[in-house]
């Protein structure tokens, strides 16, 4: 019988937020993922060049299954990985991302940044997810900034949706283009990690832009447009809302930022994307 590759292997490469993820990772997986997972990250450890074939590889040692998480677990990990509740990770996310953990932080750049030119769909929703955990993820801001541009729906949602990264490194330029995309490509934004922390009046102008623009061609807006444009709506806009004839949750939501002095709070923000999720679906 194979004897299980204790735990302590990985412990001892990772600092204390990493080694908190690994542990809830490992506790998900098999013992034969276990044993593979702790094999490897010492491996990586030793050779940093073996990386890319682990974790190409992970996709024939772990499965692709959403493991199932108790509340307190979600608690937990939310405070280790803000915003990880909000989407679904796959065992083979969770345990590429602890195999990016295991990369040293003075090499872990060099490593990360050739990786990126040649990794495949799944390869780079696992590695956009795993950057916020490293000790030197500021680093990593400009990488992130062009993976903005990808035409892959699953990359940018790894990207924009559930992950603390962008709220916490990008710079408002770079933070604006990444939400106007996510309203271009009808990402729900009551998934993004931080939304109100960012908002700003430059955004707020761009999006009423796009209002006006939207409606005079008699097309809809997104009701959570609107959570990004308050106390910062223009008077112009303000009238073609007087002038339209608002129903159902587009109301409650333009009605909610009329009022400057009034912020709804984030569950009113969650309802009114949930509900428009569903309608668009």
């Amino acid at each position: 019988m194979k004897k299980s590759v204790p735990k302590q292997c990985v412990k001892d490469k990772m600092g204390d937020r990493k080694l908190d993820f690994a542990n809830y990772v490992l506790n998900k997986l098999s013992l034969e993922e276990q044993d593979w997972l702790n094999l490897k990250t010492v491996g990586i450890k030793e050779n940093t060049k073996r990386f890319p074939i682990f974790f190409s590889q992970a996709s024939r040692f772990i499965t692709k299954d959403v493991p199932e998480w108790h509340t307190g677990e979600i608690q937990e990990l939310n405070s280790i990985y803000p915003g990880f509740g909000n989407t679904d990770w796959t065992k083979q996310d969770l345990a590429r991302t602890v195999l990016v953990c295991s990369l040293d932080t003075n090499k872990d750049a060099q490593v990360l940044s050739g990786f990126f030119e040649i990794a495949e769909m799944k390869e780079l929703v696992a590695l956009y997810k795993s950057l916020f955990l490293l000790d030197n993820a500021a680093d990593f801001a400009p990488q992130v900034k062009e993976g903005v541009r990808t035409n892959m729906v699953n990359v940018f949602d790894a990207i924009c949706l559930g992950n603390p990264f962008a709220a916490a490194y990008l710079e408002d330029p770079a933070w604006n283009q990444l939400i106007l995309k996510a309203v271009f490509m009808d990402r729900p934004l009551y998934k993004v990690q931080n939304i109100d922390k960012r908002r700003n009046k430059e955004l707020a102008y761009m999006l009423q832009d796009y209002i006006q623009e939207r409606w005079a061609a008699n097309r809809t807006v997104s009701p959570e447009v609107w959570r990004l444009v308050h106390q910062h709506l223009r008077e112009n806009v303000k009238q073609l809302i007087l002038a339209k004839e608002l129903e159902t949750f587009e109301k409650d939501a333009i009605e909610a930022i009329l009022d400057s002095n009034t912020i709804q709070d984030e569950e009113f923000w969650y309802n009114i994307g949930k509900m428009n999720e569903l309608n668009l679906n």
